[in-house]
């Protein structure tokens, strides 16, 4: 029974026998349960993660291991900047020590606090492989299709980045279309209701289906040389400089 008490206790206070070992002045004792304790880490409880590298600190200290100890203030410190020491555990020359590092290494400290926060930020990591420098060449190098060359209003040659005869179609073939549609309806308006037109209309009206038509062979003709030009007349793209290679990368 009194060893299930007493392992209860150890596992409830990892850090005592460390600490005991340390007051009694047995360092080295001290220091092979704290470094147990400490790599790997072993405790999940930050408070007690600062106070075990804070009391290897000065176990260190005592020993004269300056680098050693000016290491675990550091550590210590990211975990908990506002730890206390106690006046009645360390004494006075190593609280002094703490001191002077935490001013000396107060940038570093702040970056090592803010390394140990920023996995709980960051999203988990992608099992997607991230693509090649091959990949990313030969997805930006792939040109547009000439399909779009079949939409009219300058639409192919937009996509196809050339503005300015695709500002060319998309005004005249527009402008043709209006006077086609606007002529065309403005005919059909002026019809009886048995579909024909008067005397006073029919000199209107054959004017009205005139413009109808020229604006419909006008946009025709500007239709077809848009789809020609665009499919015929128009070299492939030429592809961008180390393309090849970054195929030969690929396979």
């Amino acid at each position: 029974m009194t060893g299930i008490l007493l392992a209860f206790v150890l596992a409830a206070a990892p850090l005592e026998p460390a600490r005991e070992a340390y007051q009694s002045g047995e360092l080295s004792r001290a220091r092979s349960a704290l470094e147990a304790l400490l790599q790997p880490l072993q405790l999940t409880d930050p408070a007690q993660e600062a106070e075990a590298r804070l009391l290897l600190a000065a176990t260190y200290h005592a020993q004269e291991d300056l680098e050693g100890a000016e290491r675990e203030v550091v550590r210590g410190l990211a975990v908990d900047s506002d730890a206390k020491l106690d006046p009645l555990v360390y004494p006075p020359d190593f609280i002094a020590y703490v001191e002077r590092v935490h001013a000396l290494h107060r940038q570093r400290i702040s970056e090592l606090a803010a390394q140990r926060r920023t996995p709980d930020l960051l999203p988990p990591p992608s099992t997607m492989p991230a693509p090649s420098a091959a990949d990313r060449a030969l997805q930006s190098a792939h040109p547009a299709s000439r399909g779009w060359y079949l939409v009219p209003f300058g639409v192919g040659h937009l996509v196809h980045g050339r503005r300015t005869k695709g500002t060319f179609l998309a005004v005249t073939q527009g402008a043709s279309f209006a006077v086609s549609a606007a002529s065309l309806g403005a005919a059909l308006a002026l019809r009886g209701p048995d579909g024909k037109y008067s005397a006073g209309d029919a000199s209107v009206a054959r004017g009205l289906n005139l413009s109808y038509l020229v604006g419909a062979y006008a946009f025709a003709a500007l239709y077809a040389y848009g789809v020609l030009d665009g499919w015929f007349y128009t070299p492939e793209p030429l592809a961008p400089r180390g393309l090849k290679a970054a195929k030969s990368a690929r396979e």
